[in-house]
């Protein structure tokens, strides 16, 4: 069976934007979800400002070019945002920008989780350090 994608999601499979990883620190949140088995494995990074705004977003990827693309397509997305707005975030924005086929919606899960989990490390690390 042959995948049609969009031409977005081509664009961003093809030059991903914001690929990499920042620095441990305290202002850094790293989520990470999925698997190697399950198809494919997703790193967001997010630094957030002290006015709780997504200053710097990064992502690295394994598995195919839908996946690469809802990685690609979060961290430019994201950038700006103000952390609350990041954490409403949903997989559906993410499925209408791409035009993700059906067999690919679960990489667009997989980019909320992501994002979920970064966030969540990055709250954890305010605790500690308050």
């Amino acid at each position: 069976m042959r995948m049609i994608y969009s031409e977005l999601l081509l664009d961003h499979f093809e030059h991903p934007r914001h690929v990499g990883r920042l620095p441990e620190a305290r202002d850094i949140g790293t989520g990470l979800a999925g698997s190697r088995e399950s198809g494919g494995v997703l790193r967001m990074q997010i630094r957030v400002n002290e006015d709780n705004t997504l200053i710097e977003v990064r992502f690295q990827a394994y598995g195919p070019p839908a996946l690469i693309a809802t990685g690609s397509w979060l961290a430019e997305h994201m950038q700006g945002l103000a952390l609350e707005t990041a954490e409403a975030l949903t997989h559906q924005p993410i499925v209408r920008a791409l035009s993700l086929p059906s067999a690919s919606l679960h990489f667009a899960m997989l980019g909320e989780d992501a994002v979920r989990a970064a966030i969540q490390d990055y709250k954890d690390k305010q605790k500690v350090y308050a």
